[in-house]
């Protein structure tokens, strides 16, 4: 079965040429330390005076990591895969580990990694870049 668009007409299939491209230009690489900056500034913008409510805790942590994701492509990074994964959790004076693991290109992958803390919450961010051929 052919697939047609919203007037019947056959949908045109966009085909993609390789580029043969095995790591990133120089101006495009993943920059660890400018993630890092950014993702300092934007917990502190926006967790700065928060008070933790369980209710809203799950969007607050879903529209911050599509607000990480969103300022991280802007810098440029193309060809990049992101993942971002925040946490957001209340502060009683416990103890917060986290770890991950990932197979990849050390010479064209990367990660960044920023947290927050007030005197009601807890916030810890990562970005992982994956370079994408």
């Amino acid at each position: 079965m052919a697939l047609v668009d919203e007037y019947g007409g056959p949908l045109r299939q966009t085909i993609y040429e390789n580029t043969y491209l095995t790591e990133p230009e120089e101006a495009a690489r993943f920059r660890s330390h400018k993630v890092a900056a950014l993702l300092k500034g934007l917990l502190k913008e926006r967790l700065e005076g928060q008070v933790y409510d369980p209710v809203r805790g799950s969007q607050m942590t879903k529209q911050l990591a599509d607000d990480i994701r969103e300022r991280v492509k802007a810098l440029g990074f193309d060809r990049h895969k992101l993942v971002v994964h925040v946490t957001v959790g209340e502060r009683r004076w416990q103890t917060f580990s986290s770890c991950s693991r990932c197979l990849w290109d050390t010479a064209t992958d990367g990660f960044a990694s920023q947290s927050y803390q007030n005197e009601s919450l807890f916030c810890s961010a990562q970005v992982f870049a994956l370079y994408f051929e």
